[in-house]
């Protein structure tokens, strides 16, 4: 008898046991990119809040940091946003309440900036991480004649696309001073954006460049300026695009008049444009004329359209993504003008 009590006791004991060790579920906001992260929590309870009104969302903000001498309208994907009245000196951050800003979708944007009466039109594009806010300063951006051609100056925007390990890096063009890249996107940010080495209204054509950081990588090439916006990916192989093939896209941004462009790159077929952009869209877009893997090098291009507007040239790669506005002003001496409309226009 004694021995069944016993067994009865430690059968007890152990469902006690049991009991006591079973684990405590913890309620939360289990997405770290919420500013209600609770990192101890095991069972998401839907409490997840984010800046800018949604999960999806981020900032743009847009000022200056010299005097311009002007004030400017701005419009971001063609709205307007605001009235830039002020410059910031001694720097801008993002929240200035005196800077002209608003909330967008995560995704590549595009920038304008209109001075007093019309004289002074500037643009550009700004990648915008959700969950990020990003200053998009006046003074880089392009300055255009605002009549859809003319433009004979291009911006360069050098960046990354991960942490190198190398530290901030240090990029000079020759003549042309110095930028730095103090941060890296996930994707091609455009020109002029945040914490990327920017260099602003270079003349069409070739220009060396070097870069150095802090944690002693090296860089040094060629960039070929012959659109209002080039961008170049350095990447830890040294070369400036990540291996030894690149990708090439011919855009427009903006009707041009000449219908369906076609464009031929020698030995490499042929691809349609058939939409314009109001920003650098970026390698392999819809609608543009796009071609892969292309050895580094330089190669001829012509490009003919239904209304019989024609273009041809070089273009030289040296990185991953290579962009290649076709505009009015680099067209062929001998075109004549046609109304002819593209099929569509895409943001």
């Amino acid at each position: 008898m004694i021995f069944k009590k016993l067994l009865f006791v430690l059968a007890a004991s152990g469902m006690l046991f049991l009991v006591s060790c079973k684990e405590e579920e913890t309620k939360g906001c289990m997405d770290s990119e919420s500013y209600t992260y609770d990192p101890t929590a095991t069972v998401d309870d839907g409490s997840c809040s984010y800046y800018y009104g949604g999960k999806e969302y981020g900032q743009i903000d847009v000022g200056s940091q010299v005097d311009l001498n002007n004030e400017y309208d701005i419009y971001i994907d063609g709205v307007f946003i605001g009235r830039s009245t002020y410059y910031f000196p001694t720097g801008l951050s993002c929240g200035n309440p005196q800077a002209v800003g608003s909330i967008f979708n995560a995704g590549t944007h595009a920038v304008k900036a209109i001075g007093n009466g019309g004289n002074e039109v500037r643009e550009g594009s700004v990648y915008l991480e959700a969950q990020d806010c990003k200053v998009v300063l006046i003074e880089t951006l392009l300055i255009t004649d605002g009549g859809g051609g003319g433009i004979d100056k291009g911006n360069i925007t050098f960046w990354v696309n991960q942490d190198l390990g190398c530290g901030n890096i240090y990029v000079t063009i020759n003549s042309y001073g110095s930028g730095t890249i103090g941060a890296y996107y996930s994707g091609n940010p455009g020109c002029g954006a945040s914490d990327c080495a920017n260099f602003s209204n270079l003349e069409y054509g070739s220009y060396s460049y070097t870069a150095t950081s802090d944690g002693g990588c090296s860089w040094s090439g060629i960039i070929q300026v012959d659109a209002s916006c080039e961008t170049m990916q350095l990447s830890i192989d040294g070369g400036g695009g990540g291996g030894e093939t690149g990708n090439v896209t011919f855009w427009t941004n903006q009707d041009l008049g000449c219908g369906n462009i076609y464009v031929t790159v020698t030995s490499y077929g042929q691809g349609i444009i058939s939409a314009y952009y109001t920003g650098n869209p970026g390698c392999g877009a819809s609608d543009c004329a796009n071609f892969n893997n292309l050895s580094y090098g330089a190669y001829s291009y012509s490009a003919v359209s239904d209304g019989g507007c024609t273009w041809n040239g070089n273009i030289q790669v040296d990185q991953s993504c290579e962009m290649m506005q076709l505009t009015l002003a680099n067209r062929s001496s001998a075109d004549v003008g046609v109304n002819s409309e593209l099929i569509n226009y895409r943001q």
